[in-house]
């Protein structure tokens, strides 16, 4: 099998802007698959833009009659239908019982109190994705992640006459405990007992200068006995730092992440709407804006490629399964000797649960402390504003699978040694020097990329 790059989930601008355009396309020569299927819908119907207004970026939402709920309930179901990746096997938008019965809920009030709506559209577009979410920005900012309730959804079975109560929030896992020792992005230091730990708390492109950073810090692990990568408490980010870092860890061959990419006008505008409101509130550092403006310019400039093609599909879903990765390391390390701890906890998500997918298959590796936080099967996430109501939704516009298998969505990554005393980062250290606890499962590298 050929050793070739799998695309990371940020392209640089103009190759990405073009490969996803040709894509969108022609579809046969790249493997392109056809978007997930949908439920029967009304045939088609014009692209509509999704590009929030530079104004309306951190406008406040507001109450909106039944018709404007309405209204911006059907965007809601465009924007799904044609941008968000879904996990494999489930249809990206409801189904049209679903959606009449949400009908009929919002035929039934009145008005539209934000945060009512918020929890409608909720209860109505849920799937178990770690990415998916709901709310509105404003003084009482509202988010409302995506985790299916745990019984009916009462929304649609509302009456005029309950207009005024509000709705019941949704169960909702807890937020991530704070990450211990809030540092800089990345940090190499040592334990009391001398081994090395290097600490990455983040992959956001924001702070690009320190990751840049990480391969040549992982050669420098390399010569050690033992070391710990400390990743408890990094939400992710951009993808190809984390893939770098694994790739400087290892000579050997590694299976990359299967993907599957929706190009379409509403993706590239949602992911640009992402990146605008990034900007306008200024959390981008100085040094990160110019990276951050060659996305956004990217993303603008294929939606405006597509949107240019009417003769093309509205959707098209891009996909890369099988591909192998080459480890870029000077020489091989024997797996007796590569004593390599990554210590999780619930923070740990998205791009962090990526690069743990991938160092996974380094013989020698060992997960230890607590399960990660069960967010990676739909990345690339993209913003959308409802503009009547100013209710937000976001969701991940590019899925993604586990070449082992051992992900679960919402549940994560489980450790191979739990770590639940006071000390996690002690005890990992412990594991480093020690090596191979017994009783902990031993993986190897993949005789086959194939889908498992």
């Amino acid at each position: 099998m050929p050793v070739r790059r799998s695309p990371g989930p940020r392209r640089r601008a103009a190759a990405g802007a073009a490969a996803a355009l040709v894509a969108a396309l022609s579809c046969a020569p790249l493997a392109c698959a056809p978007a997930p299927a949908l439920a029967p819908s009304r045939g088609p119907e014009p692209l509509r833009s999704l590009r929030i207004p530079d104004g309306d970026l951190d406008r406040a939402p507001r109450t909106v009659s039944a018709a404007e709920a309405l209204r911006d309930l059907d965007d809601a179901r465009y924007a799904f239908e044609h941008a968000y990746a879904g996990l494999d096997g489930r249809s990206p938008s409801p189904s049209p019982p679903a959606i009449a019965r949400a009908e009929r809920a919002l035929r039934g009030r009145a008005s539209w109190r934000p945060g009512d709506l918020a929890r409608l559209l909720h209860d109505v577009f849920a799937a178990p994705d770690g990415h998916l979410a709901f709310g509105h920005g404003g003084p009482a900012p509202l988010r409302l992640t995506a985790a299916p309730p745990a019984g009916p959804a009462p929304v649609c079975d509302r009456s005029a006459a309950a207009e005024a109560a509000p709705l019941p929030a949704p169960p909702r896992r807890p937020d991530p405990p704070p990450r211990p020792g809030h540092g800089p992005p990345v940090e190499l230091t040592r334990s009391p007992v001398g081994v090395p730990v290097l600490a990455v708390r983040t992959f956001d492109s924001a702070a690009a200068a320190a990751l840049a950073a990480l391969p040549a810090l992982a050669a420098e692990l390399r010569r050690a006995p033992g070391f710990v990568v400390d990743l408890r408490g990094n939400g992710g980010g951009d993808y190809r730092f984390a893939e770098r870092f694994a790739l400087a860890l290892t000579d050997a061959p590694l299976c990359a992440l299967d993907a599957r990419e929706v190009i379409s006008v509403a993706a590239a505008e949602g992911r640009a709407n992402s990146v605008r409101r990034r900007l306008a509130r200024g959390d981008v550092p100085d040094e990160a804006r110019p990276r951050f403006l060659e996305h956004l310019a990217a993303m603008e400039r294929l939606a405006g490629a597509l949107r240019a093609r009417p003769s093309a599909a509205p959707r098209a879903d891009l996909t890369t399964r099988g591909a192998l990765v080459r480890g870029r390391a000077a020489g091989p390390r024997g797996a007796t000797s590569a004593r390599g701890v990554f210590l999780v906890d619930s923070g740990c998500a998205s791009a962090c649960e990526m690069l743990l997918a991938l160092v996974r298959q380094i013989p020698g590796v060992l997960v230890a402390g607590q399960n990660t936080r069960g967010g990676m099967s739909v990345g690339e996430v993209a913003l959308f504003r409802l503009p009547r109501s100013g209710v937000t939704v976001s969701f991940g516009t590019r899925a993604f699978r586990d070449p082992l298998g051992d992900f679960v969505e919402l549940r994560g990554f489980e450790p191979d040694v739990r770590l639940d005393g006071a000390d996690p980062l002690g005890d990992a250290a412990a594991l480093a020097l020690r090596g191979w606890p017994e009783g902990a499962p031993r993986r190897g590298a993949l005789a086959s990329c194939a889908r498992r």
